[in-house]
């Protein structure tokens, strides 16, 4: 398995310090600290821009807690582990499905269990991963090319016939598939990732948020640089960029 990477969140440098130590030296192998941050705000951007398997959170943060920090964050892909000096937040902790909760001062043998229990969680759901990469090959045609697609939400997963998706629209590190019957469902996963998935399989990214089925373009025009038509009538723009690799599709 793969390095877990962590970041510290405590309003306190001495103790975000301490902590860096003591996982370098017991968990170095399992563990990567790739951040630090010592206000919510810090912590949140972070996140956003780095990606953490793992959070080492501390509760009480200046005039805040990691609760209101966590409440930024509808769908967390990250695990919690508090780290605090005060164990009577320790139910609402769990309430909020914090993987561990370690008291200060740190125990190291506390630590290194906490962390064995965690890489055991993980293992698990990558496990589950694989089965849904299961079920995605599983749902190749005879021609080797996919039929249907699995994506992750907020409910757990879906499988999308491809004919039903008309295009996919990026929002952040967010997609959002338009089906057709009016139907939409939302993923956390970023438009590239499903253009590298999907550029072969008939679909096309005809602008920098939107990436459209090529089975469900109903028209092209070339006024103000160019537009598709799709089948729910929707116009979508096309980037000068990639205007012309767009007809060739077509050709």
């Amino acid at each position: 398995m793969n390095k877990i990477k962590a970041i510290i969140i405590d309003d306190e440098k001495r103790a975000r310090n301490l902590l860096n130590q003591l996982i370098t030296a017991s968990l170095g192998e399992t563990i990567e600290i790739i951040g630090e941050a010592g206000t919510i705000d810090e912590a949140y951007h972070s996140i956003v821009e780095k990606k953490p398997d793992l959070l080492f959170l501390d509760i009480q943060i200046h005039n805040e807690t990691g609760f209101d920090l966590l409440k930024r964050f509808e769908n967390p892909s990250f695990e919690v582990i508090f780290v605090t000096a005060y164990d009577k937040y320790a139910i609402e902790a769990f309430q909020f499905s914090a993987f561990g909760y370690i008291l200060k001062p740190i125990q190291a043998n506390e630590l290194r269990s906490t962390i064995g229990r965690l890489t055991d969680r993980i293992e698990q759901k990558q496990l589950d991963k694989s089965k849904l990469v299961k079920v995605l090959i599983e749902n190749y045609g005879d021609d080797g090319r996919i039929k249907k697609l699995v994506i992750n939400n907020i409910e757990g997963f879906k499988v999308l016939k491809l004919e039903n998706i008309i295009r996919l629209e990026g929002d952040r590190n967010y997609t959002n598939f338009i089906l057709t019957e009016g139907k939409k469902v939302t993923t956390s996963k970023s438009l590239g990732e499903y253009e590298k998935m999907l550029n072969d399989h008939g679909f096309f990214r005809i602008h920098q948020s939107t990436m459209v089925n090529l089975r469900h373009v109903t028209a092209f025009e070339r006024k103000d640089g160019g537009y598709v038509e799709m089948s729910d009538e929707k116009k979508c723009k096309v980037s000068r960029q990639r205007k012309d690799q767009f007809l060739a599709r077509f050709n």
